[in-house]
């Protein structure tokens, strides 16, 4: 089952761990909130992230999704990531548990002048 659904960035608490040189690398823990959709839950996600001076270079992020997917309720993990070159943040489900233990599938996230989007490509037993 594949769906496009929007959500709103909660939390976003963001510190630099190593400033030597021209590359900082930081991390960023983010808070989600998902409602209206096939996603009714919140996330919260820790973020490693690269950058320049000319602004971020890449990140990738453990994030965690508590709530129902398609009515089932439970949570599961999701990898993802980009580069600064990417229009998208890719990513797979790596981990669930409760009614959606065996939840297998891909997550791609955007952020453009249409907001905050997830696709969520993923199967159930």
């Amino acid at each position: 089952m594949k769906f496009t659904q929007a959500f709103e960035i909660t939390q976003w608490d963001q510190a630099a761990y190593d400033e030597a040189g021209s590359i900082q690398l930081g991390r960023a823990t983010v808070g989600k909130t998902f409602t209206g959709g096939d996603l009714e839950g919140t996330s919260s996600a820790e973020l490693l992230m690269a950058g320049t001076a000319d602004g971020p270079a890449a990140y990738t992020a453990m994030e965690r999704f508590s709530g129902t997917l398609g009515g089932r309720k439970g949570s599961f993990v999701m990898l993802h990531g980009a580069t600064t070159d990417q229009s998208s943040s890719p990513g797979r489900i790596v981990a669930a548990e409760g009614d959606l233990a065996g939840l297998t599938g891909t997550v791609e996230y955007v952020h453009d002048e249409q907001g905050a989007r997830v696709t969520v490509d993923y199967e159930l037993p």
